[in-house]
């Protein structure tokens, strides 16, 4: 009762400022518990992304806030962030080991999902999870399991056990994101003792999204010389339903969060080349659910472009012959937001330019004399 009496009278301002709220819920019979985090700028009523940060077995809700820092980023992109914690610690992440956790997990989240929709009116299109080790173990069953729409997942240091592997059927894309140190100990990169090896994972969703078999891999900057790792990223791209696969594969990296600066922010070599929670939320960013269906390449009958990534943020589109002269085109951002547009006609081969962009997944629309034709470009 007190919770509701304070929420509503922050709401009755209009106004909720920058608050860190620990809560709880009754489910399934048991009372769970979580914190959520609203940025400064939530105001009632205000319909902002909802990300869930689940925790590694051990840990609680408090140590994966502190370890991901995700509250600095929720604050600087203007989205709400919940910690939800799990029974003992753990989640149910369909082991079937002895001592593991059996409470209706999947269940919690959704009716937590309600929970914040009912009240502070999250965007329903835009709800995302991500953990460390089991709660990527779990973010992974979300996103096979539950019939809610997860925008996109993430999971850190976490893999999918093999019941897990073998009841996820689900009916739609689901855009991932696989981050793991080859060096890890405690949630090996090739699998056992009842779990998947992070490629059986990998190629687990490439094959439920759809995705080319042959991934686009870049060797990022090894910022720091003094970590003992490096990161590869692997982009399987593009999938249906406008979904993705990327594998940030921390070479040497052990159980951990890479660029935590947390004491407890995992075991072995700790990455400092890349943000997890940053890599995170500029992956979640590209995605929501009313977007996740429709047409990832190209439309409109006979007519196809097939987009060359020329890397660094160009890219060549042959116009076909069969469309006649290119009368306009525009590139719109995931956001809605137009980023080019240009209503010359061009013909033979037309050069995107999107150096000055930030990364992600945009739309290009051209309009030609036989009709329209639309691609995905990843920048």
């Amino acid at each position: 009762m007190k919770k509701f009496l304070f929420l509503a009278l922050l709401s009755a301002t209009g106004f909720i400022s920058k608050a860190q709220i620990n809560g709880t819920i009754v489910h399934d019979g048991i009372t769970r518990n979580y914190i959520i985090y609203l940025p400064t700028t939530y105001a009632a009523g205000q319909s902002l992304p909802l990300v869930f940060v689940l925790h590694g077995f051990t840990q609680s809700a408090t140590t994966i806030m502190n370890v991901s820092d995700f509250n600095t980023f929720a604050e600087d992109n203007n989205f709400i962030v919940a910690y939800p914690q799990g029974i003992n610690n753990g989640w149910n992440t369909n082991t079937g080991f002895p001592g593991g956790s059996t409470a209706d997990d999947i269940g919690f989240i959704e009716a937590l999902r309600d929970e914040f929709h009912a009240l502070y009116t999250i965007d329903s299109t835009r709800v995302y999870s991500c953990g460390f080790s089991a709660g990527g173990y779990m973010s992974h069953r979300l996103a096979c399991e539950s019939s809610r729409c997860f925008a996109a997942i993430a999971s850190v240091s976490g893999t999918m056990s093999d019941n897990a592997f073998n009841d996820c059927n689900p009916s739609g894309s689901t855009p991932i994101m696989q981050i793991h140190g080859t060096s890890d100990n405690v949630v090996s990169y090739n699998g056992g003792f009842g779990g998947k090896s992070v490629d059986e994972v990998i190629a687990k969703w490439v094959t439920v999204n759809s995705c080319p078999l042959t991934p686009v891999i870049t060797l990022l900057p090894d910022i720091n010389t003094n970590d003992g790792s490096t990161v590869e990223k692997s982009l399987y791209d593009p999938c249906a339903d406008f979904s993705s696969v990327v594998l940030m594969k921390v070479i040497d990296g052990g159980h951990q969060w890479p660029g935590t600066t947390a004491i407890l922010g995992g075991i072995g070599n700790i990455n400092r080349d890349i943000n997890a929670s940053e890599e995170i939320w500029s992956f979640f960013s590209n995605f929501n659910c009313s977007s996740t269906t429709g047409i990832s390449n190209t439309n409109s009958g006979n007519l196809t472009i097939l987009p060359a990534n020329l890397g660094n943020g160009l890219f060549s589109i042959s116009i076909p012959e069969n469309a006649g002269s290119l009368l306009s085109y525009s590139v719109v951002a995931m956001d809605g937001k137009t980023v080019l547009k240009n209503t010359t006609p061009v013909s033979g081969t037309l050069t995107i330019d999107l150096k000055k962009q930030a990364p992600g997944i945009y739309i290009l629309s051209i309009l030609s004399e036989a009709g329209t034709i639309s691609a995905r470009l990843i920048r």
